[in-house]
Protein backbone atom coordinates (compact mmCIF):
# COMPACT_ATOMS: atom_id res chain seq x y z
CA UNK A 1 0.00 0.00 0.00
CA UNK A 2 2.63 2.08 0.69
CA UNK A 3 4.49 1.62 -2.23
CA UNK A 4 1.15 2.56 -4.55
CA UNK A 5 0.82 5.87 -2.47
CA UNK A 6 4.42 6.77 -3.47
CA UNK A 7 3.78 5.24 -7.24
CA UNK A 8 1.03 7.80 -7.11
CA UNK A 9 3.01 10.63 -6.16
CA UNK A 10 6.00 10.09 -8.56
CA UNK A 11 2.96 10.35 -11.41
CA UNK A 12 1.89 13.24 -10.14
CA UNK A 13 4.91 14.98 -10.17
CA UNK A 14 6.10 14.24 -13.70
CA UNK A 15 2.41 15.34 -15.11
CA UNK A 16 3.12 18.85 -13.27
CA UNK A 17 6.95 18.89 -14.26
CA UNK A 18 5.22 18.33 -18.15
CA UNK A 19 2.93 20.53 -17.50
CA UNK A 20 5.22 23.29 -16.75
CA UNK A 21 7.27 22.90 -19.76
CA UNK A 22 4.61 22.47 -22.73
CA UNK A 23 3.94 26.14 -20.71
CA UNK A 24 7.11 27.36 -21.65
CA UNK A 25 7.32 26.18 -24.98
CA UNK A 26 3.93 28.32 -25.79
CA UNK A 27 5.46 31.00 -24.08
CA UNK A 28 8.51 31.59 -26.00
CA UNK A 29 6.66 30.43 -29.38
CA UNK A 30 4.07 33.63 -28.13
CA UNK A 31 7.09 35.96 -28.11
CA UNK A 32 7.71 36.03 -31.08
CA UNK A 33 6.02 39.27 -32.60
CA UNK A 34 4.00 39.66 -35.65
CA UNK A 35 4.84 42.07 -38.35
CA UNK A 36 3.46 43.10 -41.62
CA UNK A 37 5.06 42.24 -44.84
CA UNK A 38 5.18 43.09 -48.15
CA UNK A 39 7.01 41.77 -51.41
CA UNK A 40 7.73 44.33 -54.12
CA UNK A 41 7.63 44.71 -57.36
CA UNK A 42 8.65 47.10 -60.11
CA UNK A 43 5.84 49.90 -61.29
CA UNK A 44 5.69 53.20 -63.43
CA UNK A 45 5.57 56.12 -61.03
CA UNK A 46 4.43 59.28 -61.43
CA UNK A 47 7.25 61.51 -59.85
CA UNK A 48 5.94 65.36 -59.26
CA UNK A 49 9.05 68.37 -59.74
CA UNK A 50 8.53 71.75 -58.75
CA UNK A 51 10.81 74.77 -58.88
CA UNK A 52 9.68 78.22 -57.49
CA UNK A 53 9.89 80.14 -60.88
CA UNK A 54 9.85 84.24 -62.10
CA UNK A 55 7.70 85.01 -64.74
CA UNK A 56 8.61 87.69 -67.59
CA UNK A 57 7.42 89.06 -70.73
CA UNK A 58 8.77 87.64 -74.41
CA UNK A 59 10.01 90.76 -74.54
CA UNK A 60 10.74 93.74 -71.74
CA UNK A 61 12.24 96.49 -73.30
CA UNK A 62 12.87 99.68 -71.35
CA UNK A 63 11.87 102.97 -72.36
CA UNK A 64 14.54 105.51 -72.14
CA UNK A 65 14.94 108.73 -73.51
CA UNK A 66 17.17 109.84 -75.68
CA UNK A 67 17.12 113.66 -75.51
CA UNK A 68 16.67 116.10 -72.14
CA UNK A 69 14.06 117.85 -71.67
CA UNK A 70 10.62 117.94 -69.66
CA UNK A 71 7.68 115.60 -70.25
CA UNK A 72 4.81 117.39 -72.18
CA UNK A 73 2.57 114.65 -72.39
CA UNK A 74 1.72 110.82 -70.84
CA UNK A 75 -0.13 109.29 -73.64
CA UNK A 76 -0.52 105.97 -71.93
CA UNK A 77 -1.71 104.52 -68.42
CA UNK A 78 -0.28 101.21 -67.03
CA UNK A 79 -1.49 98.86 -67.71
CA UNK A 80 -2.49 99.58 -71.13
CA UNK A 81 -2.06 97.31 -74.96
CA UNK A 82 0.14 99.14 -77.01
CA UNK A 83 0.96 99.09 -80.45
CA UNK A 84 4.20 99.13 -81.98
CA UNK A 85 4.73 102.93 -83.02
CA UNK A 86 2.01 103.91 -80.80
CA UNK A 87 2.86 107.36 -79.08
CA UNK A 88 4.06 106.87 -75.44
CA UNK A 89 5.25 110.25 -74.04
CA UNK A 90 5.54 113.81 -75.69
CA UNK A 91 9.34 115.71 -74.74
CA UNK A 92 9.01 119.65 -74.93
CA UNK A 93 10.10 119.81 -78.24
CA UNK A 94 10.87 123.92 -78.08
CA UNK A 95 14.58 124.17 -78.66
CA UNK A 96 14.87 120.88 -80.33
CA UNK A 97 12.73 122.33 -83.51
CA UNK A 98 15.30 125.59 -82.98
CA UNK A 99 17.52 123.59 -83.44
CA UNK A 100 15.87 122.10 -86.91
CA UNK A 101 15.03 125.52 -87.64
CA UNK A 102 18.59 126.88 -87.39
CA UNK A 103 20.08 124.13 -89.03
CA UNK A 104 18.13 124.00 -92.28
CA UNK A 105 18.85 127.89 -92.47
CA UNK A 106 22.68 127.00 -92.22
CA UNK A 107 22.19 124.63 -95.34
CA UNK A 108 20.53 126.95 -97.25
CA UNK A 109 23.46 129.58 -96.59
CA UNK A 110 25.79 126.75 -97.31
CA UNK A 111 24.27 125.84 -100.37
CA UNK A 112 23.55 129.50 -101.58
CA UNK A 113 27.74 129.69 -101.17
CA UNK A 114 27.83 126.52 -103.25
CA UNK A 115 26.26 127.98 -105.88
CA UNK A 116 28.17 131.53 -106.06
CA UNK A 117 31.55 129.51 -105.78
CA UNK A 118 30.51 127.23 -108.86
CA UNK A 119 29.52 130.62 -110.97
CA UNK A 120 33.09 131.81 -109.60
CA UNK A 121 35.03 128.73 -111.10
CA UNK A 122 32.71 128.62 -114.33
CA UNK A 123 34.09 132.11 -115.26
CA UNK A 124 37.66 131.34 -113.91
CA UNK A 125 37.83 128.37 -115.81
CA UNK A 126 37.25 130.77 -119.09
CA UNK A 127 39.39 132.97 -118.55
CA UNK A 128 41.69 130.27 -117.69
CA UNK A 129 41.64 128.57 -121.06
CA UNK A 130 42.14 132.00 -122.48
CA UNK A 131 44.90 132.88 -120.70
CA UNK A 132 43.68 135.80 -119.24
CA UNK A 133 44.37 134.09 -115.46
CA UNK A 134 46.92 132.32 -114.34
CA UNK A 135 46.73 128.64 -113.62
CA UNK A 136 46.94 129.60 -110.07
CA UNK A 137 43.88 131.32 -110.04
CA UNK A 138 41.70 128.41 -111.46
CA UNK A 139 42.75 126.41 -109.10
CA UNK A 140 42.17 128.59 -105.60
CA UNK A 141 38.80 129.19 -106.65
CA UNK A 142 38.53 124.96 -107.54
CA UNK A 143 39.53 124.19 -103.91
CA UNK A 144 37.19 127.36 -102.31
CA UNK A 145 34.23 125.52 -104.07
CA UNK A 146 35.10 122.11 -102.42
CA UNK A 147 35.23 124.03 -99.20
CA UNK A 148 31.97 125.25 -99.60
CA UNK A 149 30.72 121.70 -100.94
CA UNK A 150 32.13 120.22 -97.59
CA UNK A 151 30.43 123.23 -95.93
CA UNK A 152 27.12 122.21 -97.40
CA UNK A 153 27.90 118.43 -96.17
CA UNK A 154 28.60 119.59 -92.78
CA UNK A 155 25.11 122.04 -92.43
CA UNK A 156 22.81 118.65 -93.80
CA UNK A 157 25.01 116.66 -91.14
CA UNK A 158 23.71 118.82 -88.27
CA UNK A 159 20.13 119.36 -90.03
CA UNK A 160 19.85 115.42 -89.93
CA UNK A 161 21.25 115.21 -86.20
CA UNK A 162 18.65 117.88 -85.30
CA UNK A 163 15.66 116.40 -87.03
CA UNK A 164 16.76 113.24 -85.38
CA UNK A 165 16.70 114.95 -81.84
CA UNK A 166 13.48 116.39 -82.74
CA UNK A 167 11.88 112.98 -83.70
CA UNK A 168 13.21 111.86 -80.44
CA UNK A 169 10.59 114.20 -78.59
CA UNK A 170 7.96 112.10 -79.50
CA UNK A 171 8.66 108.16 -77.50
CA UNK A 172 6.86 105.28 -79.14
CA UNK A 173 6.61 102.02 -78.57
CA UNK A 174 9.52 99.48 -80.08
CA UNK A 175 6.57 96.55 -80.05
CA UNK A 176 2.68 95.31 -79.23
CA UNK A 177 3.01 94.87 -75.23
CA UNK A 178 1.29 96.38 -72.32
CA UNK A 179 2.66 99.54 -70.79
CA UNK A 180 3.87 98.67 -67.25
CA UNK A 181 4.78 101.47 -64.04
CA UNK A 182 5.26 104.73 -65.58
CA UNK A 183 8.09 106.42 -63.66
CA UNK A 184 7.95 110.17 -64.32
CA UNK A 185 4.77 112.41 -65.07
CA UNK A 186 3.84 115.40 -67.13
CA UNK A 187 6.40 118.35 -66.27
CA UNK A 188 9.33 115.85 -64.73
CA UNK A 189 12.52 116.44 -66.47
CA UNK A 190 14.04 113.36 -67.89
CA UNK A 191 17.46 112.61 -69.78
CA UNK A 192 19.36 109.87 -71.49
CA UNK A 193 20.83 109.27 -67.92
CA UNK A 194 18.04 108.99 -65.81
CA UNK A 195 18.44 106.10 -63.42
CA UNK A 196 14.91 104.80 -63.68
CA UNK A 197 13.16 103.80 -67.49
CA UNK A 198 9.92 106.29 -68.29
CA UNK A 199 8.26 103.08 -68.52
CA UNK A 200 8.68 98.96 -69.61
CA UNK A 201 6.84 97.91 -71.92
CA UNK A 202 6.53 93.91 -71.64
CA UNK A 203 5.35 91.78 -74.87
CA UNK A 204 3.54 89.03 -73.18
CA UNK A 205 2.07 87.12 -75.65
CA UNK A 206 3.83 84.26 -74.50
CA UNK A 207 5.56 84.38 -71.28
CA UNK A 208 8.76 82.96 -69.78
CA UNK A 209 9.00 81.36 -66.62
CA UNK A 210 12.52 81.06 -65.15
CA UNK A 211 13.67 77.90 -62.99
CA UNK A 212 16.65 76.33 -61.69
CA UNK A 213 16.97 72.79 -61.45
CA UNK A 214 19.83 71.61 -58.77
CA UNK A 215 22.77 69.46 -60.12
CA UNK A 216 21.61 66.03 -59.26
CA UNK A 217 18.16 66.48 -60.68
CA UNK A 218 19.53 67.71 -63.97
CA UNK A 219 21.89 64.80 -63.83
CA UNK A 220 18.80 62.48 -63.33
CA UNK A 221 16.78 63.70 -66.23
CA UNK A 222 20.17 63.35 -68.55
CA UNK A 223 20.12 59.64 -67.34
CA UNK A 224 16.55 59.18 -67.70
CA UNK A 225 16.15 60.52 -71.63
CA UNK A 226 19.84 59.48 -72.42
CA UNK A 227 21.21 63.21 -73.63
CA UNK A 228 20.24 67.00 -73.23
CA UNK A 229 18.78 66.97 -77.09
CA UNK A 230 16.49 64.20 -76.26
CA UNK A 231 15.30 65.88 -73.02
CA UNK A 232 14.63 69.14 -74.47
CA UNK A 233 12.74 67.33 -77.35
CA UNK A 234 10.39 64.84 -75.46
CA UNK A 235 10.10 65.89 -71.98
CA UNK A 236 6.57 66.63 -70.99
CA UNK A 237 5.06 70.05 -70.58
CA UNK A 238 4.77 72.18 -67.39
CA UNK A 239 1.80 73.19 -65.05
CA UNK A 240 2.43 76.95 -63.72
CA UNK A 241 0.59 76.97 -59.98
CA UNK A 242 -0.16 80.57 -59.33
CA UNK A 243 -1.48 82.41 -56.33
CA UNK A 244 -4.15 80.48 -54.26
CA UNK A 245 -3.17 77.12 -55.55
CA UNK A 246 -5.01 78.30 -58.98
CA UNK A 247 -3.65 76.03 -62.10
CA UNK A 248 -3.03 78.25 -65.09
CA UNK A 249 -4.89 77.07 -67.95
CA UNK A 250 -2.13 76.38 -70.69
CA UNK A 251 0.44 74.24 -70.09
CA UNK A 252 4.13 74.95 -70.89
CA UNK A 253 7.22 73.76 -72.56
CA UNK A 254 11.07 73.52 -72.07
CA UNK A 255 12.48 76.38 -74.11
CA UNK A 256 15.84 76.53 -73.08
CA UNK A 257 18.34 75.05 -70.82
CA UNK A 258 21.74 76.42 -69.82
CA UNK A 259 23.85 72.95 -69.36
CA UNK A 260 26.21 74.85 -67.58
CA UNK A 261 26.36 74.38 -63.13
CA UNK A 262 26.38 78.05 -61.69
CA UNK A 263 29.18 76.90 -59.02
CA UNK A 264 28.21 79.26 -56.39
CA UNK A 265 24.21 78.11 -56.05
CA UNK A 266 24.70 74.14 -57.92
CA UNK A 267 22.01 74.90 -59.52
CA UNK A 268 21.03 74.99 -63.49
CA UNK A 269 18.72 77.38 -64.89
CA UNK A 270 15.88 76.94 -67.50
CA UNK A 271 13.01 78.62 -69.17
CA UNK A 272 9.42 77.40 -69.88
CA UNK A 273 7.55 79.11 -72.33
CA UNK A 274 3.92 79.10 -71.41
CA UNK A 275 1.24 81.07 -73.92
CA UNK A 276 -0.68 84.02 -72.71
CA UNK A 277 -3.10 85.01 -75.29
CA UNK A 278 -5.73 86.35 -72.43
CA UNK A 279 -2.90 88.35 -71.12
CA UNK A 280 -3.63 86.73 -67.86
CA UNK A 281 -0.07 86.60 -67.07
CA UNK A 282 1.96 89.67 -65.92
CA UNK A 283 5.80 90.57 -66.44
CA UNK A 284 6.92 90.77 -62.60
CA UNK A 285 4.92 87.94 -61.43
CA UNK A 286 5.98 84.77 -59.35
CA UNK A 287 4.71 81.12 -59.22
CA UNK A 288 5.32 77.54 -59.39
CA UNK A 289 6.59 75.41 -62.34
CA UNK A 290 5.60 71.64 -61.90
CA UNK A 291 6.22 68.48 -63.96
CA UNK A 292 5.22 64.74 -63.15
CA UNK A 293 8.46 62.62 -64.89
CA UNK A 294 7.66 58.50 -64.95
CA UNK A 295 9.76 56.60 -63.47
CA UNK A 296 10.13 52.53 -63.06
CA UNK A 297 10.79 51.74 -59.61
CA UNK A 298 10.16 49.37 -56.37
CA UNK A 299 7.66 51.75 -54.45
CA UNK A 300 7.52 51.29 -50.83
CA UNK A 301 5.70 53.57 -47.71
CA UNK A 302 8.05 55.79 -46.08
CA UNK A 303 7.29 53.40 -42.47
CA UNK A 304 9.13 50.72 -44.22
CA UNK A 305 12.51 52.07 -44.32
CA UNK A 306 14.99 53.26 -41.49
CA UNK A 307 17.09 56.41 -41.51
CA UNK A 308 21.00 56.38 -39.84
CA UNK A 309 23.41 59.35 -40.87
CA UNK A 310 21.72 60.17 -43.59
CA UNK A 311 21.63 56.32 -45.06
CA UNK A 312 18.34 54.14 -45.73
CA UNK A 313 17.65 50.87 -44.56
CA UNK A 314 14.96 48.62 -45.01
CA UNK A 315 14.37 44.84 -42.96
CA UNK A 316 14.33 42.03 -45.43
CA UNK A 317 12.89 38.94 -44.31
CA UNK A 318 13.75 35.46 -45.03
CA UNK A 319 11.22 32.82 -44.59
CA UNK A 320 11.70 29.20 -42.57
CA UNK A 321 10.21 26.87 -43.21
CA UNK A 322 8.22 26.71 -39.65
CA UNK A 323 6.32 30.00 -40.62
CA UNK A 324 8.65 32.28 -38.64
CA UNK A 325 11.02 34.52 -41.04
CA UNK A 326 14.49 36.51 -40.00
CA UNK A 327 14.84 39.96 -41.03
CA UNK A 328 17.93 41.30 -41.58
CA UNK A 329 18.77 45.44 -42.22
CA UNK A 330 19.90 45.70 -45.74
CA UNK A 331 20.79 49.06 -46.96
CA UNK A 332 18.81 50.70 -49.83
CA UNK A 333 18.81 53.70 -51.90
CA UNK A 334 15.71 56.21 -51.93
CA UNK A 335 14.01 59.04 -54.42
CA UNK A 336 11.17 60.38 -52.13
CA UNK A 337 7.94 60.46 -54.09
CA UNK A 338 5.44 61.93 -51.95
CA UNK A 339 5.15 62.29 -48.29
CA UNK A 340 4.39 58.97 -48.00
CA UNK A 341 5.86 56.37 -50.24
CA UNK A 342 9.29 56.17 -51.51
CA UNK A 343 10.79 54.52 -54.44
CA UNK A 344 13.90 52.82 -54.20
CA UNK A 345 16.30 53.22 -56.98
CA UNK A 346 18.85 50.17 -55.67
CA UNK A 347 19.05 47.56 -53.24
CA UNK A 348 15.87 45.64 -53.52
CA UNK A 349 14.52 43.22 -56.38
CA UNK A 350 11.14 42.20 -57.76
CA UNK A 351 10.05 39.22 -55.40
CA UNK A 352 11.46 40.30 -51.95
CA UNK A 353 9.92 40.85 -48.75
CA UNK A 354 10.32 43.36 -46.46
CA UNK A 355 8.56 44.61 -42.93
CA UNK A 356 6.64 47.67 -43.13
CA UNK A 357 5.01 48.32 -40.01
CA UNK A 358 6.86 48.68 -36.43
CA UNK A 359 10.56 48.85 -38.07
CA UNK A 360 11.82 51.56 -35.41
CA UNK A 361 11.62 49.11 -32.71
CA UNK A 362 13.00 46.06 -34.72
CA UNK A 363 16.50 44.75 -34.66
CA UNK A 364 19.16 42.91 -36.88
CA UNK A 365 18.41 38.77 -37.51
CA UNK A 366 14.96 39.59 -35.46
CA UNK A 367 12.79 36.69 -35.54
CA UNK A 368 9.70 37.39 -36.91
CA UNK A 369 6.04 35.72 -37.98
CA UNK A 370 5.31 37.26 -41.10
CA UNK A 371 1.58 38.69 -41.75
CA UNK A 372 0.19 39.63 -44.89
Amino acid sequence: MKRAVIYLVMVALALVSCGHKGSNTSEQESSIPEKRVLKVETKANLVPFSYPAQIRGKQDISIFPQVTGTLDAVYVSEGQNVKQGQKLFAINATSYQAAVDNAAAAVNVAKANVGTHELELNATKQLFEKGVVAEHQYKLDENALLVAQAQLAEAEAALKHARNDLSHTIVCSPHDGVVGTINYRQGSLVAPGIAEPLTIVSDNSTVYAYISLNADEYMELLREYGSKEELMKTIPEFDLILGNDIIYEQKGHLETMSGIIDQLTGSISARVAFPNPDGLLSAGASGTARIELEYDGITVPRSATYEIQDKHFVYLIERATDGTATANSAEVGVYRLNDSEYIITEGLTDGDEIVVEGVSRMTNGMQIVPKN
